[in-house]
């Protein structure tokens, strides 16, 4: 059996094979398409080889090449691998210990999601993007319209905002920007609307208070198989609403733990403003530990508690219940 780390890039691949001795049998740096990497896997079926590759922003396009040529490939966390290798960092290093880490069965793995699921989250993150897009060039022309001494409050309509367009054009690029981004966003919420009406896991979640289509759906696409989590305390570890403990000897404290979904953590805090506002059992619960702990602490209980009931309605396949 032989073992191959990559190093990928933008433009390039990095690549090492190791038998399984540990000695390398071929390291190469070769440009990122089809061709390069077939020549550089030339002579090796897809039987006796394994190949791992970090999960970078890039990973997805030469995951699927590999998968595709019937190579099995790995995904490793960066993290983890990151903490792993030694101070001297460069391309070949990185693919030497991936490699390395792979003969040795060390290597510190993440989930990789469906296709389906691999959908969802493109259209989800890209809705959520082009709402913060949205919002920043709204605040861009609201401060443009403060420093001109217009209150734009009285303004803030398509109409009013046209008009301001043609009149001054310092400000027609953002105005046209802002809404074409809102266009965007509305053909997306389409989409997204469609999806969740014909998706069972989707209505599942929407019978819960504070959740709606595109939560309903973001929420699906960054938890993936709820199986893969054994308990809700899995769930809540892995959206990052409990701390990571650190202990040595006498000593114990709380540490931020970065290995988290931070898409997840987001959106269910959304979810769990809107969700105290909307069910008696969430605004109890709200209030009784903001009177304690104060609002922020509040908010974050309550979204473990929209966690855990989450893990248990898609895990036995059941809606809310107030109770």
């Amino acid at each position: 059996m032989k073992y191959c780390g990559m190093d990928v890039h933008k433009e390039s691949i990095t690549a090492c094979i190791m038998d399984r001795g540990g000695n390398i049998i071929r390291q190469h740096t070769f440009p990122y398409n089809e061709e390069s990497i077939k020549a550089f896997l030339f002579g090796i079926s897809n039987a006796e080889i394994e190949i791992a590759i970090e999960a970078c922003g890039i990973w997805r396009g030469v995951y699927k090449l590999l998968k595709e040529l019937g190579y099995k490939v790995r995904l490793a966390n960066p993290n983890k691998t990151h903490n792993i290798a030694c101070r001297k960092k460069t391309d070949k290093v990185d693919s030497r210990i991936l490699a390395d880490l792979l003969r040795t069965n060390y290597l510190p793995e993440v989930y990789i999601p469906d296709e389906e699921m691999l959908g969802l989250r493109d259209i989800t993150r890209h809705k959520s993007n082009l709402t913060r897009l949205r919002a920043e060039i709204q605040a861009k022309i609201k401060g443009y319209l403060l420093r001109k001494g217009i209150k734009y409050g009285k303004i803030w309509n398509e109409k009013a905002l046209s008009k301001l367009a043609e009149d001054d054009p310092d400000i027609k690029n953002l105005i046209n920007v802002y809404w074409s981004l809102k266009e965007e966003e509305k053909e997306v919420m389409r989409r997204i609307r469609k999806i969740a009406k014909n998706m069972r896991e989707a209505n599942l979640l929407m019978s819960m208070p504070g959740i709606g289509e595109f939560s309903s759906l973001m929420i699906l696409a960054e938890i993936g198989d709820i199986r893969r989590f054994e308990s809700p305390k899995q769930l809540i570890s892995y959206a990052g609403l409990c701390p990571g403990i650190y202990r040595s000897g006498n000593t114990e404290r709380n540490v931020r733990n970065n290995a988290v979904n931070k898409w997840l953590k987001w959106i269910i805090y959304e979810c769990s403003g809107r969700a105290t506002m909307l069910d008696s059992r969430f605004q109890e619960y709200y209030y009784k530990i903001k009177q304690r702990k104060g609002f922020k602490t509040a908010r974050r209980a309550v979204a473990r508690k929209m966690l855990t009931i989450i893990w248990y309605m898609l895990t036995n396949e059941e809606t809310y219940r107030n109770n």
